[in-house]
Protein backbone atom coordinates (compact mmCIF):
# COMPACT_ATOMS: atom_id res chain seq x y z
CA UNK A 1 0.00 0.00 0.00
CA UNK A 2 3.04 2.34 0.71
CA UNK A 3 4.41 1.59 -2.92
CA UNK A 4 1.38 2.97 -4.49
CA UNK A 5 1.12 5.47 -2.26
CA UNK A 6 4.48 7.06 -2.95
CA UNK A 7 3.66 6.28 -6.89
CA UNK A 8 0.34 6.97 -8.14
CA UNK A 9 0.56 5.98 -11.49
CA UNK A 10 0.40 3.00 -11.03
CA UNK A 11 -3.08 3.25 -10.22
CA UNK A 12 -3.93 4.96 -13.57
CA UNK A 13 -3.49 3.35 -17.03
CA UNK A 14 -4.07 5.04 -21.13
CA UNK A 15 -7.09 4.84 -22.50
CA UNK A 16 -8.16 6.35 -25.46
CA UNK A 17 -11.76 7.77 -26.14
CA UNK A 18 -13.23 6.78 -29.13
CA UNK A 19 -15.72 9.40 -29.39
CA UNK A 20 -13.17 12.31 -28.64
CA UNK A 21 -12.57 15.75 -30.02
CA UNK A 22 -8.74 16.38 -28.91
CA UNK A 23 -6.02 15.35 -31.02
CA UNK A 24 -6.18 11.41 -32.60
CA UNK A 25 -3.63 9.77 -30.80
CA UNK A 26 -3.43 11.94 -27.31
CA UNK A 27 -3.90 9.14 -24.11
CA UNK A 28 -6.38 9.99 -21.69
CA UNK A 29 -6.01 8.99 -18.21
CA UNK A 30 -8.68 7.09 -16.60
CA UNK A 31 -8.35 5.94 -12.32
CA UNK A 32 -8.58 2.61 -11.85
CA UNK A 33 -11.70 0.95 -9.86
CA UNK A 34 -10.58 -1.21 -6.93
CA UNK A 35 -13.32 -3.20 -5.79
CA UNK A 36 -14.11 -2.87 -1.84
CA UNK A 37 -15.90 -5.75 -0.63
CA UNK A 38 -18.50 -4.39 1.88
CA UNK A 39 -19.26 -7.80 3.62
CA UNK A 40 -19.64 -8.50 7.41
CA UNK A 41 -16.85 -8.56 9.60
CA UNK A 42 -15.65 -11.67 11.10
CA UNK A 43 -13.12 -12.81 12.85
CA UNK A 44 -9.77 -10.89 13.45
CA UNK A 45 -11.44 -7.82 11.19
CA UNK A 46 -13.76 -6.71 13.90
CA UNK A 47 -13.15 -3.76 14.86
CA UNK A 48 -12.85 -4.17 19.31
CA UNK A 49 -15.36 -2.39 20.36
CA UNK A 50 -17.48 -5.55 18.23
CA UNK A 51 -15.87 -7.51 19.72
CA UNK A 52 -15.87 -6.45 23.54
CA UNK A 53 -19.49 -6.38 22.43
CA UNK A 54 -19.47 -10.09 21.40
CA UNK A 55 -17.96 -11.19 24.61
CA UNK A 56 -20.44 -9.89 26.92
CA UNK A 57 -23.09 -10.99 24.99
CA UNK A 58 -21.44 -14.84 25.16
CA UNK A 59 -21.17 -14.29 29.07
CA UNK A 60 -25.19 -13.47 29.35
CA UNK A 61 -25.61 -16.73 26.92
CA UNK A 62 -23.67 -18.65 29.42
CA UNK A 63 -24.90 -17.41 32.26
CA UNK A 64 -28.40 -17.66 31.22
CA UNK A 65 -28.26 -21.51 30.51
CA UNK A 66 -29.53 -22.79 34.28
CA UNK A 67 -30.98 -26.43 33.02
CA UNK A 68 -28.96 -28.12 29.74
CA UNK A 69 -31.27 -30.85 29.59
CA UNK A 70 -34.98 -29.29 29.99
CA UNK A 71 -35.63 -26.62 26.84
CA UNK A 72 -34.73 -26.03 23.48
CA UNK A 73 -31.81 -25.75 22.30
CA UNK A 74 -31.86 -23.72 18.72
CA UNK A 75 -28.81 -24.56 16.12
CA UNK A 76 -28.34 -22.28 13.67
CA UNK A 77 -26.29 -21.64 10.23
CA UNK A 78 -26.30 -25.62 9.68
CA UNK A 79 -24.86 -25.69 6.12
CA UNK A 80 -26.19 -28.61 3.68
CA UNK A 81 -24.77 -29.06 0.31
CA UNK A 82 -27.24 -29.45 -2.58
CA UNK A 83 -25.62 -33.06 -3.34
CA UNK A 84 -27.06 -34.22 0.19
CA UNK A 85 -30.15 -32.21 0.37
CA UNK A 86 -33.48 -33.95 -0.95
CA UNK A 87 -34.90 -30.08 -2.69
CA UNK A 88 -36.28 -27.18 -2.10
CA UNK A 89 -39.58 -27.86 -0.82
CA UNK A 90 -38.50 -30.45 1.37
CA UNK A 91 -38.73 -28.75 5.01
CA UNK A 92 -38.48 -32.34 7.37
CA UNK A 93 -35.26 -33.89 8.86
CA UNK A 94 -32.92 -35.49 6.51
CA UNK A 95 -29.67 -37.68 6.74
CA UNK A 96 -27.84 -34.69 5.38
CA UNK A 97 -28.91 -32.66 8.15
CA UNK A 98 -28.69 -35.09 10.76
CA UNK A 99 -24.81 -35.52 10.14
CA UNK A 100 -24.66 -31.65 10.52
CA UNK A 101 -26.47 -31.42 13.85
CA UNK A 102 -24.00 -34.86 14.61
CA UNK A 103 -20.89 -32.40 14.12
CA UNK A 104 -22.42 -29.91 16.33
CA UNK A 105 -23.06 -32.28 18.97
CA UNK A 106 -20.12 -33.54 18.63
CA UNK A 107 -21.73 -36.94 18.30
CA UNK A 108 -20.15 -39.70 16.64
CA UNK A 109 -22.70 -41.76 14.85
CA UNK A 110 -25.24 -39.86 12.91
CA UNK A 111 -27.51 -41.99 12.14
CA UNK A 112 -28.15 -42.80 15.78
CA UNK A 113 -30.27 -39.33 16.08
CA UNK A 114 -33.67 -39.65 16.51
CA UNK A 115 -35.71 -37.83 13.69
CA UNK A 116 -38.74 -37.03 16.15
CA UNK A 117 -36.41 -34.87 18.02
CA UNK A 118 -35.86 -31.87 15.67
CA UNK A 119 -37.76 -29.71 13.65
CA UNK A 120 -37.02 -27.10 10.94
CA UNK A 121 -37.33 -23.52 11.92
CA UNK A 122 -35.85 -22.34 9.06
CA UNK A 123 -34.29 -23.21 5.78
CA UNK A 124 -32.90 -21.05 3.13
CA UNK A 125 -30.88 -21.09 0.23
CA UNK A 126 -27.21 -19.50 -0.21
CA UNK A 127 -25.52 -19.69 -3.34
CA UNK A 128 -22.85 -16.37 -3.10
CA UNK A 129 -19.87 -16.73 -5.18
CA UNK A 130 -17.49 -17.12 -2.48
CA UNK A 131 -18.88 -20.73 -2.00
CA UNK A 132 -17.30 -23.56 -3.69
CA UNK A 133 -20.65 -24.93 -3.94
CA UNK A 134 -24.64 -24.24 -3.27
CA UNK A 135 -25.82 -24.94 -0.03
CA UNK A 136 -29.23 -25.15 2.26
CA UNK A 137 -28.64 -23.02 5.39
CA UNK A 138 -30.83 -24.79 8.28
CA UNK A 139 -32.06 -23.48 11.48
CA UNK A 140 -33.25 -26.31 13.69
CA UNK A 141 -34.77 -27.09 17.23
CA UNK A 142 -33.39 -29.70 19.18
CA UNK A 143 -36.21 -30.92 22.01
CA UNK A 144 -33.54 -32.16 24.78
CA UNK A 145 -36.17 -34.30 26.80
CA UNK A 146 -37.23 -36.15 23.53
CA UNK A 147 -33.76 -36.66 21.91
CA UNK A 148 -32.91 -38.33 26.03
CA UNK A 149 -35.86 -40.30 25.88
CA UNK A 150 -35.26 -41.71 22.15
CA UNK A 151 -31.49 -41.92 22.55
CA UNK A 152 -30.14 -41.81 26.41
CA UNK A 153 -26.29 -42.02 24.96
CA UNK A 154 -26.49 -38.59 23.75
CA UNK A 155 -26.66 -37.25 27.62
CA UNK A 156 -22.63 -36.62 27.85
CA UNK A 157 -22.85 -34.95 24.33
CA UNK A 158 -25.53 -32.57 25.88
CA UNK A 159 -23.51 -31.84 29.02
CA UNK A 160 -20.53 -30.35 27.18
CA UNK A 161 -22.73 -28.16 25.06
CA UNK A 162 -22.24 -24.66 25.55
CA UNK A 163 -24.44 -21.85 23.67
CA UNK A 164 -22.48 -19.95 21.08
CA UNK A 165 -23.51 -16.32 19.68
CA UNK A 166 -25.81 -16.31 16.90
CA UNK A 167 -25.50 -20.35 16.31
CA UNK A 168 -26.63 -22.29 19.10
CA UNK A 169 -28.92 -20.73 21.61
CA UNK A 170 -30.76 -22.43 24.43
CA UNK A 171 -34.45 -22.14 25.26
CA UNK A 172 -36.02 -23.00 28.78
CA UNK A 173 -39.17 -23.88 27.00
CA UNK A 174 -40.27 -24.03 23.08
CA UNK A 175 -41.27 -21.04 21.39
CA UNK A 176 -44.93 -21.61 20.59
CA UNK A 177 -46.05 -19.24 17.59
CA UNK A 178 -50.18 -19.16 16.81
CA UNK A 179 -52.21 -16.58 14.47
CA UNK A 180 -53.58 -13.26 15.75
CA UNK A 181 -57.08 -14.25 16.72
CA UNK A 182 -55.92 -17.19 18.70
CA UNK A 183 -53.93 -14.65 20.40
CA UNK A 184 -56.43 -12.06 20.82
CA UNK A 185 -59.46 -14.33 22.08
CA UNK A 186 -56.88 -16.83 24.48
CA UNK A 187 -56.37 -13.15 25.91
CA UNK A 188 -59.99 -12.12 26.18
CA UNK A 189 -60.61 -15.77 27.50
CA UNK A 190 -57.98 -14.85 30.70
CA UNK A 191 -59.14 -11.12 31.21
CA UNK A 192 -63.08 -12.87 31.33
CA UNK A 193 -61.98 -15.29 33.74
CA UNK A 194 -60.28 -12.78 35.79
CA UNK A 195 -62.93 -10.07 35.69
CA UNK A 196 -65.41 -13.41 37.03
CA UNK A 197 -63.02 -14.21 39.77
CA UNK A 198 -63.21 -10.97 41.03
CA UNK A 199 -67.10 -9.86 40.20
CA UNK A 200 -67.96 -10.43 43.98
CA UNK A 201 -65.78 -7.13 44.32
CA UNK A 202 -67.62 -5.20 41.48
CA UNK A 203 -70.93 -3.18 42.32
CA UNK A 204 -74.24 -4.14 40.74
CA UNK A 205 -74.53 -0.10 39.67
CA UNK A 206 -70.65 -0.19 37.86
CA UNK A 207 -71.01 -3.79 36.24
CA UNK A 208 -74.18 -2.20 34.82
CA UNK A 209 -72.69 1.03 33.67
CA UNK A 210 -69.68 -1.04 31.62
CA UNK A 211 -71.95 -2.94 29.80
CA UNK A 212 -73.86 -0.06 28.45
CA UNK A 213 -70.69 1.54 27.11
CA UNK A 214 -71.05 1.82 23.34
CA UNK A 215 -68.70 0.42 20.96
CA UNK A 216 -65.83 2.31 19.80
CA UNK A 217 -66.76 3.35 15.74
CA UNK A 218 -63.57 3.24 13.62
CA UNK A 219 -63.48 3.67 10.13
CA UNK A 220 -60.24 2.26 8.01
CA UNK A 221 -59.28 3.79 4.80
CA UNK A 222 -57.37 1.16 2.80
CA UNK A 223 -57.91 -2.97 2.40
CA UNK A 224 -54.17 -3.51 2.14
CA UNK A 225 -52.24 -5.72 4.76
CA UNK A 226 -52.22 -2.76 7.36
CA UNK A 227 -56.01 -2.34 7.04
CA UNK A 228 -56.86 -6.00 6.54
CA UNK A 229 -55.01 -6.24 9.43
CA UNK A 230 -55.69 -3.34 11.30
CA UNK A 231 -59.22 -4.28 10.67
CA UNK A 232 -58.80 -8.15 12.32
CA UNK A 233 -57.28 -6.55 15.40
CA UNK A 234 -60.39 -3.89 16.35
CA UNK A 235 -63.26 -6.41 14.97
CA UNK A 236 -61.87 -9.03 17.30
CA UNK A 237 -61.74 -6.93 20.56
CA UNK A 238 -65.16 -5.40 19.74
CA UNK A 239 -64.82 -1.88 17.85
CA UNK A 240 -67.40 -1.08 15.55
CA UNK A 241 -65.09 -1.19 11.92
CA UNK A 242 -65.80 0.08 9.13
CA UNK A 243 -63.26 -0.77 6.00
CA UNK A 244 -63.52 1.72 3.40
CA UNK A 245 -61.75 0.63 -0.17
CA UNK A 246 -61.67 2.35 -3.38
CA UNK A 247 -61.16 -0.60 -5.59
CA UNK A 248 -63.04 -3.68 -5.73
CA UNK A 249 -63.08 -7.09 -4.18
CA UNK A 250 -60.41 -9.47 -5.75
CA UNK A 251 -62.66 -11.03 -8.09
CA UNK A 252 -63.64 -7.84 -9.60
CA UNK A 253 -60.74 -6.66 -9.50
CA UNK A 254 -58.97 -9.57 -11.57
CA UNK A 255 -61.46 -8.95 -14.57
CA UNK A 256 -60.26 -5.34 -14.13
CA UNK A 257 -56.74 -6.14 -14.67
CA UNK A 258 -57.31 -8.56 -17.07
CA UNK A 259 -59.32 -6.28 -19.36
CA UNK A 260 -56.41 -3.70 -18.73
CA UNK A 261 -53.74 -6.24 -19.48
CA UNK A 262 -55.45 -8.09 -22.51
CA UNK A 263 -57.74 -5.16 -24.39
CA UNK A 264 -56.15 -1.97 -22.88
CA UNK A 265 -58.70 -0.76 -21.07
CA UNK A 266 -58.06 1.23 -17.39
CA UNK A 267 -60.23 1.39 -14.44
CA UNK A 268 -58.51 4.53 -12.56
CA UNK A 269 -60.11 2.87 -9.26
CA UNK A 270 -59.35 -0.75 -10.07
CA UNK A 271 -56.35 -1.99 -11.24
CA UNK A 272 -52.64 -2.69 -10.11
CA UNK A 273 -52.45 -0.08 -7.53
CA UNK A 274 -56.14 -0.42 -6.06
CA UNK A 275 -58.38 -3.39 -4.36
CA UNK A 276 -58.80 -5.70 -2.64
CA UNK A 277 -55.44 -6.49 -0.91
CA UNK A 278 -53.49 -3.73 -1.64
CA UNK A 279 -50.86 -3.76 -4.91
CA UNK A 280 -48.90 -6.22 -3.64
CA UNK A 281 -52.20 -8.86 -4.61
CA UNK A 282 -51.17 -8.63 -8.24
CA UNK A 283 -47.23 -8.23 -7.78
CA UNK A 284 -46.77 -12.35 -7.20
CA UNK A 285 -46.95 -12.11 -3.53
CA UNK A 286 -43.48 -11.73 -2.08
CA UNK A 287 -43.15 -11.99 1.82
CA UNK A 288 -39.89 -10.67 2.46
CA UNK A 289 -38.65 -9.04 5.04
CA UNK A 290 -35.57 -8.31 6.97
CA UNK A 291 -37.64 -7.50 10.58
CA UNK A 292 -36.18 -10.60 12.40
CA UNK A 293 -35.78 -13.61 11.24
CA UNK A 294 -38.81 -16.12 12.55
CA UNK A 295 -39.25 -13.70 14.95
CA UNK A 296 -42.53 -13.67 17.13
CA UNK A 297 -44.31 -11.01 15.74
CA UNK A 298 -43.06 -11.66 12.31
CA UNK A 299 -44.05 -15.57 12.71
CA UNK A 300 -48.20 -14.47 13.95
CA UNK A 301 -48.11 -13.00 11.14
CA UNK A 302 -47.34 -15.93 8.71
CA UNK A 303 -49.70 -17.90 11.38
CA UNK A 304 -52.29 -15.81 10.11
CA UNK A 305 -52.02 -15.88 6.72
CA UNK A 306 -51.75 -19.73 7.12
CA UNK A 307 -54.76 -19.50 9.38
CA UNK A 308 -56.99 -18.04 5.97
CA UNK A 309 -55.02 -20.55 3.56
CA UNK A 310 -51.61 -19.74 2.82
CA UNK A 311 -49.24 -23.15 2.89
CA UNK A 312 -47.14 -23.84 5.60
CA UNK A 313 -43.91 -23.78 3.93
CA UNK A 314 -44.00 -20.20 4.42
CA UNK A 315 -43.38 -20.61 8.22
CA UNK A 316 -40.00 -21.95 7.24
CA UNK A 317 -38.48 -21.00 3.76
CA UNK A 318 -36.11 -18.20 4.15
CA UNK A 319 -37.66 -16.46 1.01
CA UNK A 320 -41.09 -17.10 1.79
CA UNK A 321 -43.88 -16.42 -1.65
CA UNK A 322 -47.10 -17.13 -1.83
CA UNK A 323 -48.32 -16.18 -5.34
CA UNK A 324 -51.15 -14.53 -6.62
CA UNK A 325 -52.95 -17.53 -7.32
CA UNK A 326 -52.67 -18.26 -3.66
CA UNK A 327 -53.39 -14.50 -2.29
CA UNK A 328 -57.01 -14.44 -4.29
CA UNK A 329 -58.38 -17.35 -1.95
CA UNK A 330 -57.10 -16.25 0.88
CA UNK A 331 -58.23 -12.58 0.61
CA UNK A 332 -61.77 -14.05 -0.24
CA UNK A 333 -61.58 -16.10 3.33
CA UNK A 334 -59.89 -13.43 5.05
CA UNK A 335 -62.68 -10.84 3.90
CA UNK A 336 -65.72 -13.48 4.91
CA UNK A 337 -64.17 -13.98 8.78
CA UNK A 338 -64.09 -10.10 9.17
CA UNK A 339 -67.82 -10.00 8.21
CA UNK A 340 -68.74 -12.69 10.23
CA UNK A 341 -67.12 -10.14 13.18
CA UNK A 342 -68.98 -7.46 11.60
CA UNK A 343 -66.82 -5.79 9.54
CA UNK A 344 -68.37 -3.43 7.17
CA UNK A 345 -66.43 -3.48 4.11
CA UNK A 346 -67.37 -0.71 1.57
CA UNK A 347 -65.69 -1.71 -1.85
CA UNK A 348 -65.75 1.41 -4.72
CA UNK A 349 -66.03 4.28 -2.09
CA UNK A 350 -63.83 6.56 -1.96
CA UNK A 351 -62.30 9.38 0.81
CA UNK A 352 -62.35 12.60 -0.26
CA UNK A 353 -61.95 14.43 2.79
CA UNK A 354 -61.68 14.14 6.22
CA UNK A 355 -64.02 15.72 8.62
CA UNK A 356 -62.22 18.01 11.57
CA UNK A 357 -63.56 19.72 14.75
CA UNK A 358 -61.93 21.29 17.45
CA UNK A 359 -58.64 19.99 15.93
CA UNK A 360 -60.04 16.12 16.13
CA UNK A 361 -61.46 14.06 13.09
CA UNK A 362 -64.78 13.06 13.76
CA UNK A 363 -65.69 11.53 10.68
CA UNK A 364 -64.58 11.01 6.60
CA UNK A 365 -66.66 12.27 3.15
CA UNK A 366 -66.87 9.74 1.00
CA UNK A 367 -68.22 9.26 -3.19
CA UNK A 368 -68.58 6.39 -5.12
CA UNK A 369 -65.44 5.96 -6.75
CA UNK A 370 -66.68 4.96 -9.97
CA UNK A 371 -67.95 8.59 -9.96
CA UNK A 372 -65.30 11.25 -11.16
CA UNK A 373 -67.52 14.28 -10.24
CA UNK A 374 -68.10 13.35 -6.78
CA UNK A 375 -71.56 14.10 -6.53
CA UNK A 376 -72.65 11.78 -4.37
CA UNK A 377 -70.90 13.12 -1.73
CA UNK A 378 -71.73 11.92 1.97
CA UNK A 379 -70.13 12.44 5.69
CA UNK A 380 -69.89 9.53 7.78
CA UNK A 381 -69.05 10.29 11.63
CA UNK A 382 -66.55 8.16 13.51
CA UNK A 383 -64.54 8.06 16.51
CA UNK A 384 -61.55 7.05 14.79
CA UNK A 385 -60.14 7.00 11.50
CA UNK A 386 -57.11 4.99 10.27
CA UNK A 387 -55.09 5.49 7.07
CA UNK A 388 -53.64 2.55 5.14
CA UNK A 389 -53.91 4.24 1.61
CA UNK A 390 -50.10 3.43 0.53
CA UNK A 391 -48.28 5.39 -1.60
CA UNK A 392 -50.58 5.41 -4.44
CA UNK A 393 -53.65 7.18 -3.54
CA UNK A 394 -51.73 10.47 -3.86
CA UNK A 395 -55.39 12.77 -3.59
CA UNK A 396 -55.34 11.55 -0.12
CA UNK A 397 -51.90 13.60 0.40
CA UNK A 398 -53.08 16.28 -1.53
CA UNK A 399 -55.85 16.47 0.57
CA UNK A 400 -54.16 16.15 3.97
CA UNK A 401 -52.02 18.98 2.62
CA UNK A 402 -54.65 21.26 2.46
CA UNK A 403 -55.72 21.13 6.08
CA UNK A 404 -52.47 21.61 7.22
CA UNK A 405 -51.35 18.50 7.95
CA UNK A 406 -48.02 17.18 8.84
CA UNK A 407 -46.73 13.89 7.92
CA UNK A 408 -44.09 12.30 9.62
CA UNK A 409 -41.99 9.99 7.86
CA UNK A 410 -40.87 6.80 8.77
CA UNK A 411 -37.15 5.82 9.93
CA UNK A 412 -36.45 3.47 7.22
CA UNK A 413 -38.25 2.27 3.86
CA UNK A 414 -41.19 0.31 3.61
CA UNK A 415 -42.86 -1.81 1.13
CA UNK A 416 -45.53 -0.09 -0.85
CA UNK A 417 -48.66 -2.08 0.30
CA UNK A 418 -47.20 -2.23 3.96
CA UNK A 419 -47.13 1.53 4.27
CA UNK A 420 -49.35 2.69 6.95
CA UNK A 421 -49.79 6.51 7.07
CA UNK A 422 -49.31 8.12 10.32
CA UNK A 423 -51.34 11.61 10.30
CA UNK A 424 -50.54 14.00 12.75
CA UNK A 425 -51.97 16.87 13.48
CA UNK A 426 -51.21 20.63 14.73
CA UNK A 427 -50.27 20.82 17.71
CA UNK A 428 -49.54 17.17 18.36
CA UNK A 429 -53.41 15.69 18.13
CA UNK A 430 -52.94 12.45 16.36
CA UNK A 431 -55.65 12.07 13.64
CA UNK A 432 -56.54 8.26 14.26
CA UNK A 433 -56.95 9.03 18.12
CA UNK A 434 -59.94 10.73 18.57
CA UNK A 435 -60.81 10.89 22.12
CA UNK A 436 -64.42 10.54 22.80
CA UNK A 437 -66.43 11.00 26.11
CA UNK A 438 -68.52 7.69 26.56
Amino acid sequence: MSSLLQCPSKLLFPFHHPYSNSTPGLLHLRRQTVPIFCAKRTGKQRYPSEKKKLKLKQKEALSSVTDKFQGIWRLSKLAVSVKNDPGKDFLHIHVGLLQEIAIVLEFPVASLLPEEAFSVVRKSFDARKILKEAKFVYTVDMDVSKLLSLEPRTWDFISRLEPKVGLIEHMPRERISRDLTSIIRDFKDSNGALSREQGHNIDSSESHKCSTVRKPRIAIVGSGPSGLFASLVLAEFGADVTLIERGQAVERRGRDIGALVVRRILESESNFCFGEGGAGTWSDGKLVTRIGRNSDCVLTIMNTLVHFGAPKSILVDGKPHLGTDRLVPLLRNFRQHLQSLGVDIRFGMRVDDLLIHNGHVVGVEVSDSTNKLKSDCKKLGFDAVILAVGHSARDIYQMLLSHNVDLIPKDFALQQTLLTVNVILKHHIYCCEHHFDN
